[in-house]
């Protein structure tokens, strides 16, 4: 339920958003100072425009504090010796960007990205690592809104770079973006092969949370070949791994995966005992891209549950499944993850299909051809 409370605060941060983009730096700070809100969500949106602010104003330490829980596991210390301002705002352009991404701002993040690149052109300007980053994190941007023929020309260019520059270490990221873009593609066999390139190099670095994600990636890739043994295999590894190194978001994607593993397979009460595992420990996380995808997978079983039970009992099944699905929406109405949301929108279509009411589900079909077209513009 949102309260009223929410719903103000989210006024305060589209207005303060607005003056930001109208370059009124110094009225959107002063809003943005006044928001007070026990919503962690709506505070990290606050810190994310006070950070643009702060950049924008070339208040730098300002800018790295307010950013810095953002970042995550991001490296946000920025080197002595970056004296000049252009070098500092690539630096904190880039910072932005994956506070962007962070929060899962994918339209928002792929802008920071591509006007850091854009400064990085200046000959003066010698940061290859920031260039390298910034360029495969804007193929990421582009991978989430369904952009797949421009984030492989970005990571093949952050290869190129890494080449150049012989940055060995940025490698790793870059094989597992490919891996999930040939995936998208639904070039599997290239997906699967570029993904063990991505593990191998996370294997060497020792690096047991992205260790723990590629292995979900390669299972998914086994899910989609039907090779589904080889498929256990990855999400049980990256199950345990995520366990292991205390990675919950990591945790519960291999319960949703695993869910629809065993629902692919016939294995219905197998599928429920994932999924009952995902819903009690879904407040582990707060990323919403994440939460969305443990309903969705709550409306999947259902779904499939309903279609094996008759009468009342189904019609009251398919409804639930549309109640997660519908969950599912509200957990992404937030984010900029395009093909994630018109396949939500999808999903809806297909129960309300089945309970018979056409002109709604013929409406979610519009709405997800609407997502989809936005994301390509």
């Amino acid at each position: 339920m949102v309260c009223n409370q929410d719903i103000d605060v989210q006024m305060q941060l589209y207005r303060a958003r607005l003056l930001l983009e109208e370059g009124s730096n110094e009225a959107s700070l002063l809003l943005l100072e006044t928001i007070r809100t026990d919503n962690e969500r709506q505070r990290g949106e606050v810190a994310y425009l006070l950070g643009w602010c702060y950049i924008q104003r070339k208040q730098w330490k300002e800018a790295l504090l307010i950013l810095s829980p953002l970042l995550h596991q991001y490296q946000s210390e920025v080197p002595q010796e970056v004296m000049r301002d252009q070098e500092r705002l690539a630096y904190y352009l880039l910072h932005l960007g994956i506070a962007a991404v962070n929060l899962e701002h994918y339209e928002d993040a792929s802008s920071h990205f591509q006007l850091c690149l854009k400064v990085l052109h200046d000959r003066r300007v010698h940061l290859p690592a920031v260039r390298i980053q910034a360029r495969y994190a804007l193929a990421m941007t582009c991978v989430m809104r369904g952009l797949y023929t421009a984030a492989i020309q970005n990571y093949e260019e952050a290869l190129r770079l890494c080449q150049h520059f012989n940055r060995r270490e940025e490698l790793a990221p870059i094989y597992y973006g490919l891996c999930e873009t040939y995936r998208h593609l639904g070039d599997y066999v290239k997906s699967y092969l570029v993904g063990q390139e991505a593990l191998h190099l996370y294997q060497e670095r020792t690096d047991r949370g992205m260790e723990a994600e590629t292995h979900n990636l390669l299972g998914r890739i086994c899910f989609l070949l039907h090779n589904f043994r080889q498929a256990f295999d990855h999400y049980t590894e990256s199950l345990s791994l995520s366990t292991t190194c205390d990675k919950p978001t990591v945790v519960l994607l291999n319960y949703a995966a695993l869910a629809d593993l065993r629902l692919a397979e016939g294995r219905l009460d197998e599928a429920k005992w994932y999924c009952q595992r995902a819903i009690e420990n879904i407040d582990r996380t707060d990323r919403t891209h994440i939460r969305g995808a443990i309903y969705q997978a709550l409306g999947k079983v259902t779904q499939s549950e309903a279609q094996q039970a008759m009468g009342a009992q189904r019609h009251e099944l398919l409804e639930r499944a549309f109640t997660w699905y519908k969950e599912a929406e509200a957990q992404l109405a937030t984010t900029q993850a395009y093909t994630v949301i018109a396949e939500v929108y999808g999903n809806q279509a297909q129960v309300l299909e089945e309970l018979g009411q056409a002109q709604d589900a013929i409406e979610r079909w519009r709405q997800a051809y609407g997502v989809l077209s936005h994301a390509k513009v």
